[in-house]
């Protein structure tokens, strides 16, 4: 968990992190199911914890999500970490989650390229994958920032995050 993201000075991890008490692991933590590479771990943890703590590094979280978004892998499990984080929340993924209209009208207001990776998550196989595989790499640093804003905002306002 040491490494240091290139162009940045400084890490994230747990023994950084002062912000506000954590409600959710990191993905490195995370007992999701799905396909993962515990190599991504720490890049993964880095930006959680960038995300949740505010870093005021303008740098820092947009050099973190272009790595995320450089491997398929790990923007799958930080979209699957916070699927299922999302689902253990609300009992199910909500409309607002799934649906590119209704999710329009909430205050995390997810891409529609999100909102197509969530409406798949439950339905893991070949099908899948492929929705993955047609996403570029800004496409998929979109989904891993909705990723980890979904998570950080059910962190601060529980269920209310996607209802404000």
């Amino acid at each position: 968990m040491g490494k240091t993201v290139s162009g940045v000075d400084h890490v994230h991890t747990a023994a950084t992190a002062r912000r506000r008490q954590r409600t959710f692991v990191p993905p490195s933590k995370s007992y999701s199911p799905g396909p993962r590479d515990r190599n991504d771990d720490a890049l993964l943890d880095q930006l959680f914890y960038a995300t949740v703590d505010e870093c005021p590094d303008p740098n820092c979280r947009p050099l973190l999500l272009d790595r995320v978004a450089a491997d398929t892998g790990a923007t799958r499990t930080l979209v699957d970490w916070a699927c299922w984080i999302a689902s253990e929340v609300y009992g199910g993924l909500p409309a607002e989650l799934v649906d590119e209209d209704a999710a329009a009208d909430t205050v995390f207001c997810p891409s529609p390229l999100f909102c197509r990776l969530v409406a798949e998550h439950h339905n893991p196989g070949p099908a899948f994958d492929t929705v993955y595989a047609t996403y570029d790499t800004a496409q998929r640093r979109q989904v891993a920032d909705n990723a980890v804003a979904l998570v950080d905002g059910l962190q601060v306002w529980w269920t209310d995050f996607l209802y404000q």
